[in-house]
Protein backbone atom coordinates (compact mmCIF):
# COMPACT_ATOMS: atom_id res chain seq x y z
CA UNK A 1 0.00 0.00 0.00
CA UNK A 2 1.18 3.42 -0.73
CA UNK A 3 1.71 5.54 2.28
CA UNK A 4 -0.08 8.80 3.07
CA UNK A 5 3.14 10.77 2.45
CA UNK A 6 3.63 9.17 -0.89
CA UNK A 7 0.05 10.11 -1.92
CA UNK A 8 0.54 13.69 -0.92
CA UNK A 9 3.75 13.93 -2.91
CA UNK A 10 2.03 12.63 -6.02
CA UNK A 11 -0.83 15.11 -5.59
CA UNK A 12 1.56 18.03 -5.21
CA UNK A 13 3.55 16.93 -8.25
CA UNK A 14 0.41 16.83 -10.42
CA UNK A 15 -0.76 20.18 -9.11
CA UNK A 16 2.58 21.80 -9.95
CA UNK A 17 2.47 20.40 -13.46
CA UNK A 18 -1.01 21.74 -13.95
CA UNK A 19 -0.11 25.20 -12.73
CA UNK A 20 2.94 25.28 -15.00
CA UNK A 21 0.81 25.07 -18.15
CA UNK A 22 -1.79 27.67 -17.18
CA UNK A 23 -1.09 31.11 -18.80
CA UNK A 24 -2.84 34.18 -17.37
CA UNK A 25 -3.65 37.34 -19.41
CA UNK A 26 -1.51 40.25 -18.30
CA UNK A 27 -4.40 42.33 -17.14
CA UNK A 28 -6.30 39.59 -15.44
CA UNK A 29 -6.86 40.31 -11.82
CA UNK A 30 -5.09 43.71 -12.19
CA UNK A 31 -5.17 46.14 -9.26
CA UNK A 32 -5.61 49.88 -9.26
CA UNK A 33 -3.21 52.22 -7.61
CA UNK A 34 -5.18 51.97 -4.46
CA UNK A 35 -4.49 48.33 -4.35
CA UNK A 36 -7.93 47.40 -5.03
CA UNK A 37 -8.75 45.02 -7.72
CA UNK A 38 -9.24 46.92 -11.03
CA UNK A 39 -12.31 45.92 -13.02
CA UNK A 40 -11.61 43.86 -16.03
CA UNK A 41 -11.85 45.80 -19.36
CA UNK A 42 -14.84 45.08 -21.50
CA UNK A 43 -14.28 42.39 -23.95
CA UNK A 44 -14.45 43.44 -27.60
CA UNK A 45 -16.89 41.53 -29.77
CA UNK A 46 -15.30 40.35 -32.99
CA UNK A 47 -16.38 42.44 -36.06
CA UNK A 48 -18.95 40.64 -38.18
CA UNK A 49 -17.92 39.58 -41.62
CA UNK A 50 -18.87 42.02 -44.35
CA UNK A 51 -21.83 40.95 -46.47
CA UNK A 52 -22.35 41.89 -50.07
CA UNK A 53 -25.33 44.32 -50.42
CA UNK A 54 -28.44 42.71 -51.88
CA UNK A 55 -29.46 44.14 -55.25
CA UNK A 56 -32.23 46.81 -54.94
CA UNK A 57 -35.69 45.69 -55.96
CA UNK A 58 -36.86 47.29 -59.16
CA UNK A 59 -40.19 49.10 -58.82
CA UNK A 60 -42.54 48.44 -61.62
CA UNK A 61 -43.53 51.62 -63.47
CA UNK A 62 -47.29 51.79 -63.41
CA UNK A 63 -48.69 53.25 -66.63
CA UNK A 64 -51.76 55.41 -66.62
CA UNK A 65 -54.41 53.02 -65.39
CA UNK A 66 -56.94 54.00 -67.93
CA UNK A 67 -58.47 52.82 -71.12
CA UNK A 68 -61.17 54.47 -73.20
CA UNK A 69 -64.07 52.48 -74.47
CA UNK A 70 -66.10 53.75 -77.42
CA UNK A 71 -69.11 55.51 -75.89
CA UNK A 72 -68.96 58.96 -77.33
CA UNK A 73 -66.88 61.55 -79.11
CA UNK A 74 -63.33 60.63 -79.92
CA UNK A 75 -63.94 56.87 -80.25
CA UNK A 76 -65.37 54.44 -82.73
CA UNK A 77 -66.98 51.02 -82.58
CA UNK A 78 -66.20 48.84 -79.54
CA UNK A 79 -62.43 49.12 -79.77
CA UNK A 80 -60.38 50.07 -76.74
CA UNK A 81 -57.29 52.22 -76.54
CA UNK A 82 -54.92 52.79 -73.67
CA UNK A 83 -54.37 56.25 -72.28
CA UNK A 84 -50.89 57.61 -73.06
CA UNK A 85 -50.85 60.72 -70.93
CA UNK A 86 -48.01 59.67 -68.61
CA UNK A 87 -47.15 57.37 -65.73
CA UNK A 88 -47.06 57.48 -61.97
CA UNK A 89 -44.97 55.31 -59.63
CA UNK A 90 -47.05 54.15 -56.75
CA UNK A 91 -46.10 50.80 -55.10
CA UNK A 92 -49.20 48.73 -54.67
CA UNK A 93 -48.21 47.80 -51.12
CA UNK A 94 -48.43 51.44 -50.08
CA UNK A 95 -51.68 52.31 -51.94
CA UNK A 96 -55.15 51.36 -50.91
CA UNK A 97 -58.23 51.65 -53.14
CA UNK A 98 -59.83 54.21 -50.87
CA UNK A 99 -56.78 56.48 -51.05
CA UNK A 100 -56.24 56.34 -54.83
CA UNK A 101 -56.43 59.74 -56.53
CA UNK A 102 -56.99 60.74 -60.14
CA UNK A 103 -55.32 63.87 -61.48
CA UNK A 104 -57.05 65.17 -64.58
CA UNK A 105 -55.24 67.49 -66.97
CA UNK A 106 -57.46 69.65 -69.18
CA UNK A 107 -57.96 73.29 -70.24
CA UNK A 108 -58.49 75.65 -67.28
CA UNK A 109 -62.14 76.23 -66.55
CA UNK A 110 -63.28 72.92 -68.02
CA UNK A 111 -66.22 71.32 -66.24
CA UNK A 112 -65.86 67.70 -65.13
CA UNK A 113 -68.67 65.20 -64.62
CA UNK A 114 -68.16 61.63 -63.45
CA UNK A 115 -71.01 59.15 -63.61
CA UNK A 116 -73.45 61.99 -64.19
CA UNK A 117 -72.37 64.03 -61.17
CA UNK A 118 -70.50 67.32 -61.23
CA UNK A 119 -67.04 66.79 -59.74
CA UNK A 120 -65.46 70.19 -60.17
CA UNK A 121 -63.71 72.57 -62.54
CA UNK A 122 -60.19 72.37 -63.91
CA UNK A 123 -58.09 74.93 -62.05
CA UNK A 124 -55.98 77.73 -63.44
CA UNK A 125 -52.94 75.45 -63.38
CA UNK A 126 -54.71 73.08 -65.76
CA UNK A 127 -55.48 70.16 -63.44
CA UNK A 128 -58.04 68.77 -61.02
CA UNK A 129 -57.45 66.07 -58.40
CA UNK A 130 -60.32 63.68 -57.74
CA UNK A 131 -60.36 61.26 -54.83
CA UNK A 132 -62.67 58.46 -53.82
CA UNK A 133 -63.03 56.91 -57.28
CA UNK A 134 -63.50 53.18 -56.95
CA UNK A 135 -61.47 51.01 -59.31
CA UNK A 136 -63.33 50.16 -62.50
CA UNK A 137 -65.34 51.87 -65.22
CA UNK A 138 -66.62 55.43 -64.86
CA UNK A 139 -68.50 57.59 -67.34
CA UNK A 140 -66.71 60.89 -67.74
CA UNK A 141 -67.72 64.15 -69.43
CA UNK A 142 -65.35 67.08 -69.79
CA UNK A 143 -66.59 70.25 -71.46
CA UNK A 144 -64.99 73.65 -71.93
CA UNK A 145 -65.72 76.80 -73.89
CA UNK A 146 -64.12 76.63 -77.31
CA UNK A 147 -63.69 72.84 -77.15
CA UNK A 148 -65.66 69.87 -78.36
CA UNK A 149 -67.19 68.02 -75.39
CA UNK A 150 -65.25 64.87 -74.49
CA UNK A 151 -67.34 61.95 -73.27
CA UNK A 152 -66.03 58.42 -72.79
CA UNK A 153 -65.60 55.53 -70.36
CA UNK A 154 -62.61 55.94 -68.02
CA UNK A 155 -61.16 52.89 -66.23
CA UNK A 156 -59.76 53.74 -62.79
CA UNK A 157 -56.98 51.55 -61.38
CA UNK A 158 -56.27 50.76 -57.71
CA UNK A 159 -53.33 53.16 -57.73
CA UNK A 160 -53.23 56.94 -57.98
CA UNK A 161 -52.79 58.06 -61.54
CA UNK A 162 -52.74 61.02 -63.87
CA UNK A 163 -54.77 61.37 -67.06
CA UNK A 164 -54.59 64.02 -69.77
CA UNK A 165 -58.05 64.44 -71.30
CA UNK A 166 -57.84 64.29 -75.12
CA UNK A 167 -60.31 67.16 -75.53
CA UNK A 168 -60.14 68.90 -78.90
CA UNK A 169 -60.57 72.53 -79.77
CA UNK A 170 -63.57 73.48 -81.82
CA UNK A 171 -62.72 74.69 -85.30
CA UNK A 172 -62.95 78.41 -85.86
CA UNK A 173 -66.44 79.33 -87.03
CA UNK A 174 -68.29 82.31 -88.42
CA UNK A 175 -71.65 83.95 -87.89
CA UNK A 176 -74.49 85.15 -90.10
CA UNK A 177 -76.73 88.06 -89.17
CA UNK A 178 -79.92 87.78 -91.24
CA UNK A 179 -82.62 90.38 -91.81
CA UNK A 180 -85.67 90.31 -94.05
CA UNK A 181 -88.18 92.90 -95.17
CA UNK A 182 -90.89 90.37 -94.34
CA UNK A 183 -91.27 88.93 -90.81
CA UNK A 184 -91.93 85.21 -90.64
CA UNK A 185 -89.60 84.44 -93.55
CA UNK A 186 -88.13 80.92 -93.45
CA UNK A 187 -84.42 80.96 -94.32
CA UNK A 188 -82.76 77.65 -95.18
CA UNK A 189 -78.98 77.24 -95.02
CA UNK A 190 -77.55 74.59 -97.34
CA UNK A 191 -81.03 72.98 -97.25
CA UNK A 192 -80.04 71.37 -93.93
CA UNK A 193 -81.36 73.69 -91.27
CA UNK A 194 -83.25 76.92 -91.12
CA UNK A 195 -84.39 79.88 -89.07
CA UNK A 196 -87.41 82.18 -89.11
CA UNK A 197 -87.11 85.96 -89.09
CA UNK A 198 -88.93 88.09 -86.52
CA UNK A 199 -90.36 91.60 -86.98
CA UNK A 200 -87.71 94.29 -86.64
CA UNK A 201 -85.04 91.89 -85.39
CA UNK A 202 -81.76 90.47 -86.62
CA UNK A 203 -81.70 86.68 -86.74
CA UNK A 204 -78.25 85.32 -85.84
CA UNK A 205 -76.84 81.96 -86.87
CA UNK A 206 -73.64 81.00 -85.03
CA UNK A 207 -71.16 78.14 -85.29
CA UNK A 208 -70.96 77.97 -89.09
CA UNK A 209 -67.78 76.49 -90.54
CA UNK A 210 -65.96 78.78 -92.95
CA UNK A 211 -66.91 78.37 -96.58
CA UNK A 212 -69.60 79.15 -99.12
CA UNK A 213 -73.19 78.71 -97.93
CA UNK A 214 -76.34 78.47 -100.02
CA UNK A 215 -79.30 80.47 -98.69
CA UNK A 216 -82.96 80.16 -99.65
CA UNK A 217 -85.75 82.34 -98.26
CA UNK A 218 -89.42 81.42 -98.62
CA UNK A 219 -92.73 82.84 -97.46
CA UNK A 220 -96.24 82.21 -98.80
CA UNK A 221 -97.32 84.95 -101.17
CA UNK A 222 -93.75 85.94 -102.04
CA UNK A 223 -91.29 84.94 -104.69
CA UNK A 224 -88.56 82.61 -103.50
CA UNK A 225 -85.23 84.28 -102.77
CA UNK A 226 -81.88 82.57 -103.28
CA UNK A 227 -78.38 83.74 -102.50
CA UNK A 228 -74.79 82.68 -101.78
CA UNK A 229 -72.71 83.96 -98.89
CA UNK A 230 -69.11 83.30 -97.84
CA UNK A 231 -68.80 82.52 -94.13
CA UNK A 232 -65.51 83.65 -92.61
CA UNK A 233 -63.87 82.43 -89.41
CA UNK A 234 -64.39 84.68 -86.39
CA UNK A 235 -66.39 87.16 -88.44
CA UNK A 236 -70.04 88.19 -88.72
CA UNK A 237 -71.50 88.52 -92.20
CA UNK A 238 -74.64 90.62 -92.64
CA UNK A 239 -77.26 89.37 -95.13
CA UNK A 240 -80.31 91.48 -95.97
CA UNK A 241 -83.07 89.58 -97.76
CA UNK A 242 -85.60 91.49 -99.86
CA UNK A 243 -88.65 89.39 -100.67
CA UNK A 244 -90.88 90.45 -103.52
CA UNK A 245 -94.57 89.58 -103.38
CA UNK A 246 -96.13 87.28 -105.92
CA UNK A 247 -98.25 89.95 -107.56
CA UNK A 248 -99.24 87.84 -110.52
CA UNK A 249 -102.20 85.72 -109.46
CA UNK A 250 -102.82 82.34 -111.03
CA UNK A 251 -104.38 82.96 -114.43
CA UNK A 252 -106.65 80.98 -116.73
CA UNK A 253 -106.15 81.45 -120.46
CA UNK A 254 -109.32 81.78 -122.53
CA UNK A 255 -108.75 81.33 -126.29
CA UNK A 256 -110.29 83.56 -128.91
CA UNK A 257 -113.52 82.43 -130.43
CA UNK A 258 -117.29 82.60 -130.16
CA UNK A 259 -119.64 81.69 -127.35
CA UNK A 260 -123.32 82.20 -126.62
CA UNK A 261 -123.85 85.17 -124.33
CA UNK A 262 -127.03 85.57 -122.28
CA UNK A 263 -129.88 83.12 -121.72
CA UNK A 264 -133.31 83.00 -123.28
CA UNK A 265 -134.55 81.22 -120.14
CA UNK A 266 -133.08 83.77 -117.78
CA UNK A 267 -134.28 87.11 -116.46
CA UNK A 268 -135.32 89.86 -118.86
CA UNK A 269 -131.92 91.58 -118.80
CA UNK A 270 -130.23 88.27 -119.87
CA UNK A 271 -132.21 88.09 -123.15
CA UNK A 272 -131.82 87.55 -125.96
CA UNK A 273 -129.09 84.93 -126.14
CA UNK A 274 -126.65 85.87 -128.95
CA UNK A 275 -123.27 84.85 -130.37
CA UNK A 276 -120.25 86.91 -129.32
CA UNK A 277 -116.60 86.72 -130.45
CA UNK A 278 -113.75 87.66 -128.11
CA UNK A 279 -110.02 87.74 -128.64
CA UNK A 280 -107.80 85.65 -126.33
CA UNK A 281 -107.29 86.85 -122.78
CA UNK A 282 -106.21 85.61 -119.35
CA UNK A 283 -108.43 85.91 -116.31
CA UNK A 284 -107.56 85.21 -112.68
CA UNK A 285 -108.90 81.83 -111.57
CA UNK A 286 -110.24 83.36 -108.39
CA UNK A 287 -111.06 86.74 -106.92
CA UNK A 288 -108.33 89.09 -105.70
CA UNK A 289 -107.53 87.97 -102.15
CA UNK A 290 -106.95 89.88 -98.95
CA UNK A 291 -103.30 88.85 -99.10
CA UNK A 292 -102.77 90.30 -102.59
CA UNK A 293 -104.76 93.45 -101.86
CA UNK A 294 -102.66 94.09 -98.75
CA UNK A 295 -99.52 94.39 -100.90
CA UNK A 296 -101.31 97.18 -102.74
CA UNK A 297 -102.32 99.20 -99.66
CA UNK A 298 -98.93 98.66 -98.00
CA UNK A 299 -97.15 100.03 -101.06
CA UNK A 300 -99.49 102.94 -101.76
CA UNK A 301 -100.96 103.75 -98.33
CA UNK A 302 -104.35 103.42 -99.98
CA UNK A 303 -107.26 103.26 -97.50
CA UNK A 304 -107.93 99.73 -96.26
CA UNK A 305 -111.41 98.20 -96.75
CA UNK A 306 -113.99 99.28 -94.21
CA UNK A 307 -117.60 98.24 -93.72
CA UNK A 308 -120.38 97.77 -91.22
CA UNK A 309 -119.10 95.47 -88.44
CA UNK A 310 -116.06 94.71 -90.58
CA UNK A 311 -112.73 96.30 -91.22
CA UNK A 312 -109.02 95.94 -91.31
CA UNK A 313 -106.88 96.82 -88.31
CA UNK A 314 -104.60 99.34 -89.94
CA UNK A 315 -103.17 97.52 -92.94
CA UNK A 316 -104.00 94.09 -91.56
CA UNK A 317 -107.05 92.08 -92.55
CA UNK A 318 -108.84 89.85 -90.02
CA UNK A 319 -106.87 86.79 -88.95
CA UNK A 320 -107.30 83.63 -91.00
CA UNK A 321 -108.63 85.41 -94.10
CA UNK A 322 -105.47 85.44 -96.22
CA UNK A 323 -106.98 83.69 -99.23
CA UNK A 324 -110.56 84.90 -98.98
CA UNK A 325 -111.83 87.44 -101.54
CA UNK A 326 -111.26 91.03 -100.52
CA UNK A 327 -114.62 92.75 -100.02
CA UNK A 328 -115.83 96.24 -99.19
CA UNK A 329 -113.92 97.53 -102.22
CA UNK A 330 -115.63 99.85 -104.68
CA UNK A 331 -115.41 99.69 -108.45
CA UNK A 332 -113.09 102.71 -108.28
CA UNK A 333 -110.88 100.93 -105.70
CA UNK A 334 -110.60 97.94 -108.04
CA UNK A 335 -109.58 100.17 -110.96
CA UNK A 336 -106.83 101.83 -108.89
CA UNK A 337 -105.55 98.39 -107.84
CA UNK A 338 -105.35 97.22 -111.49
CA UNK A 339 -103.36 100.30 -112.45
CA UNK A 340 -100.89 99.74 -109.59
CA UNK A 341 -100.50 96.04 -110.42
CA UNK A 342 -99.79 96.87 -114.05
CA UNK A 343 -97.07 99.29 -113.02
CA UNK A 344 -95.47 96.73 -110.71
CA UNK A 345 -95.42 93.80 -113.11
CA UNK A 346 -95.17 95.30 -116.59
CA UNK A 347 -98.37 93.51 -117.69
CA UNK A 348 -101.65 95.28 -118.41
CA UNK A 349 -104.28 94.34 -115.87
CA UNK A 350 -107.89 95.53 -115.87
CA UNK A 351 -111.37 94.48 -114.84
CA UNK A 352 -113.07 91.96 -117.17
CA UNK A 353 -115.86 92.96 -119.53
CA UNK A 354 -119.22 91.36 -119.03
CA UNK A 355 -118.62 89.20 -122.09
CA UNK A 356 -115.18 88.04 -120.91
CA UNK A 357 -116.47 87.20 -117.43
CA UNK A 358 -119.38 85.13 -118.82
CA UNK A 359 -117.24 83.33 -121.39
CA UNK A 360 -114.64 82.35 -118.77
CA UNK A 361 -117.39 81.13 -116.41
CA UNK A 362 -118.96 78.97 -119.14
CA UNK A 363 -115.72 77.60 -120.65
CA UNK A 364 -113.45 77.46 -117.62
CA UNK A 365 -115.36 74.76 -115.76
CA UNK A 366 -113.76 73.68 -112.49
CA UNK A 367 -110.69 75.80 -113.22
CA UNK A 368 -112.81 78.93 -112.85
CA UNK A 369 -113.04 79.21 -109.08
CA UNK A 370 -115.98 81.19 -107.77
CA UNK A 371 -118.44 78.77 -106.12
CA UNK A 372 -120.87 81.42 -104.95
CA UNK A 373 -118.42 83.50 -102.93
CA UNK A 374 -119.08 87.09 -103.93
CA UNK A 375 -120.37 89.27 -106.72
CA UNK A 376 -117.57 90.65 -108.90
CA UNK A 377 -117.10 94.03 -110.55
CA UNK A 378 -116.94 94.24 -114.36
CA UNK A 379 -115.72 97.16 -116.44
CA UNK A 380 -119.08 97.75 -118.23
CA UNK A 381 -121.73 100.33 -117.41
CA UNK A 382 -125.02 98.67 -116.71
CA UNK A 383 -128.02 98.81 -119.06
CA UNK A 384 -130.67 96.09 -118.70
CA UNK A 385 -131.51 96.39 -122.42
CA UNK A 386 -127.96 96.28 -123.76
CA UNK A 387 -128.21 92.74 -125.18
CA UNK A 388 -130.83 93.93 -127.63
CA UNK A 389 -128.06 95.74 -129.48
CA UNK A 390 -126.39 92.37 -130.15
CA UNK A 391 -122.81 93.65 -130.28
CA UNK A 392 -120.91 90.74 -131.81
CA UNK A 393 -117.15 91.42 -131.37
CA UNK A 394 -115.55 92.17 -128.03
CA UNK A 395 -118.52 94.03 -126.55
CA UNK A 396 -117.57 96.53 -123.87
CA UNK A 397 -121.01 97.69 -122.74
CA UNK A 398 -122.85 100.93 -123.34
CA UNK A 399 -121.11 104.29 -123.36
CA UNK A 400 -123.05 105.30 -120.22
CA UNK A 401 -125.13 103.42 -117.72
CA UNK A 402 -128.85 103.62 -117.26
CA UNK A 403 -129.77 105.56 -114.17
CA UNK A 404 -131.22 103.49 -111.37
CA UNK A 405 -132.71 104.18 -107.98
CA UNK A 406 -131.75 102.05 -104.95
CA UNK A 407 -130.74 102.49 -101.33
CA UNK A 408 -132.06 106.02 -101.40
CA UNK A 409 -129.70 106.96 -104.19
CA UNK A 410 -130.04 107.53 -107.94
CA UNK A 411 -127.37 107.35 -110.61
CA UNK A 412 -125.44 105.24 -113.08
CA UNK A 413 -124.28 101.78 -112.05
CA UNK A 414 -121.59 99.31 -113.06
CA UNK A 415 -122.22 95.65 -113.86
CA UNK A 416 -121.54 93.01 -111.22
CA UNK A 417 -121.51 89.32 -112.15
CA UNK A 418 -121.41 85.91 -110.52
CA UNK A 419 -124.01 85.99 -107.82
CA UNK A 420 -123.53 86.22 -104.08
CA UNK A 421 -123.41 83.67 -101.31
CA UNK A 422 -125.37 80.46 -101.81
CA UNK A 423 -126.96 81.28 -105.16
CA UNK A 424 -125.73 78.18 -106.96
CA UNK A 425 -123.06 76.76 -109.26
CA UNK A 426 -121.09 79.05 -111.56
CA UNK A 427 -122.42 77.41 -114.73
CA UNK A 428 -125.99 77.93 -113.55
CA UNK A 429 -125.56 81.62 -112.88
CA UNK A 430 -122.96 82.49 -115.54
CA UNK A 431 -125.50 84.61 -117.43
CA UNK A 432 -126.87 86.33 -114.33
CA UNK A 433 -126.48 90.13 -114.28
CA UNK A 434 -126.75 92.77 -111.57
CA UNK A 435 -125.41 96.24 -110.82
CA UNK A 436 -124.18 98.57 -108.10
CA UNK A 437 -122.94 102.13 -107.73
CA UNK A 438 -119.21 102.39 -108.60
CA UNK A 439 -118.33 104.59 -105.61
CA UNK A 440 -120.00 102.35 -103.02
CA UNK A 441 -118.87 99.14 -101.30
CA UNK A 442 -120.69 96.11 -100.03
CA UNK A 443 -119.89 93.05 -97.89
CA UNK A 444 -120.57 90.68 -100.82
CA UNK A 445 -118.79 92.44 -103.68
CA UNK A 446 -115.19 91.74 -104.69
CA UNK A 447 -113.43 91.47 -108.04
CA UNK A 448 -111.19 89.40 -110.28
CA UNK A 449 -108.85 90.71 -112.95
CA UNK A 450 -107.94 90.18 -116.62
CA UNK A 451 -104.42 90.22 -118.02
CA UNK A 452 -104.32 91.21 -121.63
CA UNK A 453 -102.58 88.88 -124.05
CA UNK A 454 -100.13 90.43 -126.49
CA UNK A 455 -99.42 88.68 -129.76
Amino acid sequence: MIGRKTSCAIFLTLLAALLSVIVFAPNDFAQNPTGREAPAPAKKEPAPAKKEPAPAKKEKSKSVASSIRSTGSGSSGKSEKSGKSGTVRAPAAKTTPGAAKLTLVAPPGASVEVDGKQRGVIGAEGSLVLSGLAPGDHQMLVSAAGYEPWRDTFVMSVASTKFEVPIKKKPSTGRLALTSNEPGTDILIDEKYGVKTLPGQVTSVDGLLPGVRQLRAIKPGFREWRGVVAVKANETVMVNIELKPILDPEMLRIPEGQFSQGSDKGAKDQRPSHQVFTTAFEISRGEVTNRLYKFFIDATNYPAPRGVSYGWNGNNYPAGQDDLPVVFVSWEDAVVFCKWLSEQTGYRYRLPTEAEWEKAAKLGGDKYSSAGKVWEWCSDWHDPDYYKERVRINPKGPARGKRIKTLGREGEAKVIRGGGFGIGMVAQRAAERSNFYPTMTRYDIGFRIVREVTK
